[in-house]
């Protein structure tokens, strides 16, 4: 188990670890379901192919799942430390296909220590990268570090 977090030990410029992931059209079609988002951009393949969506004819992942995922980077490191995530948000700045394997990394941009120790935060700076480097996402989160 992870040691607790203490916000003394926080620094600008700490980098958390990054994860990857291989997006499928299965991943993107159970992400369907639990979104209840059935747009043919995401799960009809023949139709992204007859309408050459976005000029590459394939489906496109939904942008929620990529900020998910770069939520995942934080709460990997804040949950197991006793933090608590109190904001997170997002935009989307290149389509996710499948067969690209994206990558997200967080780093901590702003301290925020408060006259009550329980309210102590940090806000990180939250990108993803798909196998080319390019940018897919990018977003900010706020990290309360209670001690």
């Amino acid at each position: 188990m992870q040691d607790k977090l203490r916000f003394k030990d926080m620094h600008l410029g700490l980098e958390l670890p990054s994860i990857s992931k291989l997006i499928t059209q299965e991943k993107i079609n159970k992400n369907a379901e639990a979104s209840l988002d059935y747009n043919p951009i995401h799960i009809d393949p023949e139709w992204c192919k007859k309408v050459n969506l976005l000029g590459k004819g394939t489906t496109i992942a939904h942008g929620m799942m990529t900020l998910a995922f770069m939520g995942k980077v934080v709460t990997d490191w804040l949950y197991p430390g006793g933090g608590f995530l109190q904001l997170l948000e997002g935009k989307f700045t290149h389509p996710v296909r499948p067969g690209d394997t994206i990558t997200a990394s967080a780093v901590i941009t702003e301290l925020h220590p408060r006259k009550n120790p329980e309210d102590n935060f940090v806000t990180l700076e939250i990108r993803c990268v798909n196998q080319d480097g390019v940018l897919v996402g990018i977003g900010k989160a706020e990290a309360r570090i209670p001690n």
